[in-house]
C-alpha cells in the first residue's frame, strides 16, 4: 500500500445557540435504485457500524449502508442530503450538512442537526435548521444524548448533553476530528494540525497529549478504555490499546484516507481509502477489500 501525505485543512463551528424546537419527523420510502459505491465512495465524510454490525457510510447523497457481503443499499430513509457530518451509536445516528437539491424536506441551506432513532428510517430536526453545517460531529458510544459538533463557520466548539436539542460553547479550537472517549464522560480528543489535543472537562479546554501521531482521522472503541484508532498525515494507521500504552503502526492506507471508524473491540477498524471500504477484523494485522469504489 502507498502512502499519501495528507495536509490538515480545520474545521471550525457555529456560534452556539440553546434551540429546543424539532421540526416533524418525516419518513420516506427508499429509492429504487441505488448508486453505485463509486459514485457515494467519492465524497465520503464518516463512517460508523450499526447494531447489525454493518458499515455505515455517510456521503455527499446520502447515508448507505454496506453488509458483509459488500452490497451497498441506500440512501437511508429516501434521503439523499449532503452528509458534511455524521455520527452513530448502535441504531441512533445524526447528521448535519446541507439538503439535496430541490429538497421540500429540510430547511436550508444547513441542515442543523438531524437524528434517527430507527437506524436511518426516518430522519428529525433535532436543532440549529438552516443555520448549522457541522463538518466534525461526533457522539459519545456509550451515552448517545452526549454530542459535540465543529461548524464550517469558524466559531467554537459546540457541546451538547442532551442529544442536540440544547447546544453550549467551548473552546476556539482548528480540529479535523473530535472524538469522545466512550469510558470517560467528559474526555474529549481533538486531532489539529499542530498535534492532538485532549480535554478533561467536555471541551471547554483542551491540552497536548504527547507522544502522538500526528493524526486527522480518529476513533474510539466504546469497550475498551483509552483505546484509540487513528490515520496520520502520511497515511499511516495507527493503534493504542491502552490509555497511556504506546501507539502501534498497522500499515498504511492506499492514497487518501477520508473517513474511518471501529467496532466495540478495537480489533475491526473500517476505512475509506482509494481502493474503497477496507476493513480489519484482527486490530489492522490484516486488511481486505469489502467493497472496491
Amino acid at each position: 500500500m502507498k502512502k499519501n501525505v495528507v495536509a490538515l485543512t480545520a474545521g471550525a463551528v457555529v456560534t452556539a445557540v440553546g434551540l429546543a424546537g424539532c421540526a416533524p419527523t418525516t419518513t420516506l420510502e427508499s429509492t429504487e435504485t441505488a448508486p453505485s459505491a463509486l459514485s457515494v465512495f467519492e465524497h465520503v465524510h464518516g463512517l460508523g457500524i450499526d447494531s447489525d454490525e454493518n458499515v455505515l457510510v455517510a456521503s455527499h447523497s446520502g447515508i448507505y449502508r454496506v453488509d458483509a457481503a459488500g452490497e451497498l443499499s441506500g440512501p437511508l430513509g429516501g434521503e439523499p442530503f449532503d452528509a458534511m457530518g455524521f455520527a452513530s451509536a448502535g441504531d441512533q445516528y445524526f447528521v448535519s450538512g446541507h439538503p439535496s437539491p430541490g429538497s421540500t424536506t429540510f430547511e436550508g441551506p444547513n441542515l442543523g442537526l438531524l437524528s434517527s432513532a430507527d437506524a436511518g428510517e426516518s430522519w428529525t430536526s433535532v436543532s440549529l435548521a438552516g443555520e448549522t453545517d457541522f463538518h466534525a460531529l461526533s457522539v459519545n458510544q456509550n451515552d448517545p444524548t452526549r454530542l459535540y459538533g465543529l461548524s464550517s463557520d469558524g466559531a467554537p466548539l459546540l457541546a451538547s448533553a442532551d442529544g442536540g436539542v440544547t447546544w453550549s460553547e467551548g473552546a476556539s479550537i482548528q480540529a479535523y476530528a473530535v472524538v469522545p472517549d466512550p469510558n470517560v464522560p467528559d474526555r474529549l480528543y481533538a486531532t489539529t494540525p499542530d498535534g492532538m489535543l485532549v480535554s478533561a472537562d467536555a471541551g471547554q479546554s483542551f491540552s497536548s497529549l504527547a507522544d502522538t501521531p500526528l493524526l486527522y482521522l480518529l476513533a474510539a472503541p466504546s469497550d475498551v478504555a483509552g483505546a484509540l484508532v487513528g490515520v496520520d498525515v502520511e497515511g499511516v494507521v495507527w493503534v493504542r490499546s491502552a490509555e497511556g500504552g504506546p501507539w502501534s503502526d498497522r500499515g498504511s492506507v492506499e492514497g487518501t484516507a477520508y473517513a474511518l471508524t471501529t467496532g466495540a473491540d478495537g480489533e475491526r477498524i473500517a476505512l475509506i481509502d482509494d481502493r474503497g471500504l477496507v476493513e480489519t477484523f484482527d486490530g489492522g494485522e490484516s486488511w481486505t477489500v469489502l467493497t472496491e469504489g
